[in-house]
């Protein structure tokens, strides 16, 4: 059991904590807003990480497997969010962003970016291929690997919220703001291109 699960989070944890739409996104909010005020975003986030992990195992991930279109759509549909809220840092990087209105995404936000976040269902859908155990135990093995998997990418998101927090405190001046806004923008523009290749 202990090999086992030093071989799950040594494959995990690179995939989880690794640049993807909900964390380049914790970055920027983190940078954004600050740590606390990207909580709901957050906990938005790794509640659909729980969910997808539970459908999966439980074997939406066969259901996905036979409609490869409905993966597709997902995956234009999580390009275009994320696009979107490229444009939205983009924005906030010029000087009248102050005057626009600066509310943080919220709990809702967090749940439909990983709704469509085409990673997330790959690498959950990876991690049951290797680690899943069938037999009388299976339910437990479930519950067990979602519940690891939730856990991992809540310490990765917080983790990514709160260095950019951080470094927006650290070295805060108008100009790294904007910097910033560019940079986070840029990365998901990339990110996007990055699912839909």
């Amino acid at each position: 059991m202990e090999n086992k699960f030093l071989l799950w989070f040594a494959m995990m944890f690179p995939l989880v904590f690794s640049a993807g739409p909900a964390n380049i996104t914790m970055a920027s909010l983190g940078a954004r807003f600050g740590f606390a005020t990207s909580l709901p975003f957050i906990c938005g986030i790794n509640l659909v990480v729980l969910l997808h992990a539970l459908l999966i195992g439980f074997g939406a991930g066969t259901f996905l497997e036979k409609y490869p279109d409905l993966f597709r759509f997902l995956q234009y549909a999580g390009s275009a969010y994320l696009i979107y809220l490229a444009f939205k840092f983009f924005r906030s990087a010029r000087p009248e962003a102050k005057r626009l209105s600066d509310s943080a995404p919220s709990f809702l936000d967090g749940i439909i970016l990983q709704m469509l976040n085409v990673k997330v269902v790959t690498v959950t859908m990876v991690m049951f291929s290797q680690f899943l155990e069938t037999g009388p135990d299976q339910l437990s093995w479930v519950v067990m690997l979602a519940a690891g998997l939730a856990t991992l990418t809540t310490c990765a998101t917080m983790t990514w919220a709160a260095g950019a927090a951080w470094l927006t405190r650290t070295f805060a001046t108008e100009k790294s703001v904007k910097l910033q806004g560019y940079i986070f923008g840029s990365m998901l523009i990339a990110v996007s291109i990055w699912i839909l290749l």
